[in-house]
């Protein structure tokens, strides 16, 4: 059985972005309302880099949403996608490598240098939690006359899967009489993926989506779900008996089309699953010869165990400290996993929601940027002391409203879904080899009087006999430990 270990994370940051041109179709720019960024990440690629170990690219696509009134008035949108992609060297490592990551937008900018061409600048944050998966440490055969103290370390194996590529269309059929769709945004929310065969989970859930809407010079907001029922697959072996499983979505493109028939959005989307399960990885502690002195090495390893997989939804009722006015015409968020902690034997998981309302007042719009903290609490899998914890996964906003009363009231339903994971340090042997010159050979008994803490190994040591010689002639009691007096 593999074992987990955490190499390190890291925080890299991408650039993406440009001078565009919008097509003939879309009117021409007189004012930007909001600019929002959202990227689609495609994984990461792992490399061999000659003399620096190992070396991940990743990118995607990131999709920026503008939303602007034209020169002759009322309220347009339009999507332009951009791609990016930066190599990080990771350096070396101590097994074959798996790279979790989450990619988040830092900032926008955009800027109107002629009605129909834009300057769009976003800067996009990626935290890349690096582990590695190797055989148990092992050291090969041992010379004669060598001990040594294996045992189980806790550890953790993962397994994950994903489904591309999948498709989705929704019939805007809830907007106003005589209203054009501007603009649509969506989340995937997943409420229940459950194991079917061996490696194979069926999840369900549905897909929120949000439109932008004009009509007769205002704009309004339709928000409408379409539901799901994929199977996903697992890559590699099934996971083992008694894992936990989390599941989450991605969104990689939503399209608007009207056309005779009315308007309608399709929606591209991807389906995740990762399932985590304890496992007792093989180790050697410690080692020591009989017949001549040793030379041993060790290093200290970071094994991962895993403290839960799961999602929880909560809701989130907060105010914006910020003086507003007028209307909410629409609003849009997204959610960020910042961390997660132990706390009393419970994992807390913590983020932030960074998001954007579209204000109308006196005749104008107005957008007003915003985020509020937010924590949700999960039950472990297994005790544990408190403290930082590993966490990778997703948070996604299922359903959100805001209004303006003074300050902006946001509301929403957030599903979080998670793997956390808390480091265990070990002191691993790795090699050990006699040096000098064989011990004297002993002649007669000794008799000893072991402390009460000493163990069978301790005291095997301290004499450099096998640990079967002290074992021997009722030395120790029923439960394996050294009796008060030993004669070796």
């Amino acid at each position: 059985m593999q074992k987990i270990k955490l190499e390190r994370e890291m925080k890299i940051t991408h650039d993406c972005g440009g001078e565009f041109t919008l097509p003939d179709y879309v009117p021409a720019i007189g004012r930007i309302l909001s600019a929002e960024c959202d990227p689609a990440p495609e994984g990461v690629y792992l490399k061999e880099s000659e003399g620096r170990g190992i070396e991940a690219e990743l990118g995607g696509t990131a999709a920026f949403r503008i939303l602007y009134v034209p020169e002759d008035g009322g309220i347009n949108g339009v999507t332009i996608p951009c791609d990016y992609d930066t190599n990080v060297v990771i350096g070396p490592v101590g097994g074959d490598v798996i790279c979790r990551a989450s990619t988040s937008p830092e900032n926008v900018f955009c800027r109107v240098t002629a009605p129909r061409k834009l300057q769009l600048r976003c800067r996009l944050g990626s935290k890349i939690t690096v582990l590695s998966a190797s055989d148990a440490d092992i050291p090969g055969e041992f010379g004669d006359g060598m001990e040594v103290k294996r045992g189980k370390a806790p550890a953790m194996a993962i397994s994950s899967g994903a489904s591309r590529d999948l498709l989705c269309s929704l019939d805007l059929e809830g907007l106003p009489e005589g209203a054009s769709p501007i603009l649509c945004r969506a989340e995937v929310n997943v409420t229940e993926c459950k194991p079917v065969a061996p490696g194979e989970y069926r999840c369900r859930g549905d897909i929120a989506v949000e439109c932008v809407y004009e009509k007769e010079g205002d704009a309004g907001v339709m928000r409408d779900r379409v539901g799901f029922d994929e199977t996903v697959t697992l890559d590699g072996d099934a996971p083992a008996e008694g894992s936990s499983v989390r599941a989450s979505g991605m969104i990689n493109s939503v399209e608007l089309h009207t056309d005779d028939s009315g308007s309608r959005a399709e929606i591209v989307y991807e389906l995740s699953v990762e399932a985590t399960s304890p496992v007792a990885a093989d180790v050697v502690y410690d080692a020591y010869s009989c017949s001549s002195p040793v030379s041993a090495e060790y290093d200290d390893t970071e094994y991962l165990s895993p403290a839960v997989t799961s999602s929880c939804g909560f809701s989130l009722n907060e105010r914006v400290p910020k003086n507003v006015s007028g209307r909410v015409v629409a609003v849009s968020a997204r959610a960020d996993v910042g961390g997660a902690a132990a706390e009393r034997g419970r994992v807390r998981v913590n983020g932030e929601l960074h998001g954007n309302a579209l204000l109308f007042s006196g005749g104008e719009y107005e957008v007003v940027p915003w985020n509020l903290p937010w924590s949700c609490e999960l039950a472990s899998s297994s005790p544990m002391p408190d403290g930082e914890l590993a966490v990778w996964g997703s948070a996604d906003v299922s359903q959100l409203s805001a209004r303006a009363d003074g300050e902006l009231a946001v509301d929403a339903e957030i599903t979080v879904s998670v793997t956390t994971a808390r480091s265990q340090r070990e002191h691993v042997l790795t090699s050990v080899k006699p040096t000098g010159d064989p011990f004297p050979a002993r002649g007669g008994f000794v008799i000893y009087y072991p402390a009460g803490t000493e163990t069978v190994w301790d005291i095997a040591k301290r004499f450099h006999v096998p640990t079967a010689a002290v074992s021997a002639d009722g030395n120790v009691r029923a439960d394996g430990t050294p009796s008060d007096v030993i004669v070796i």
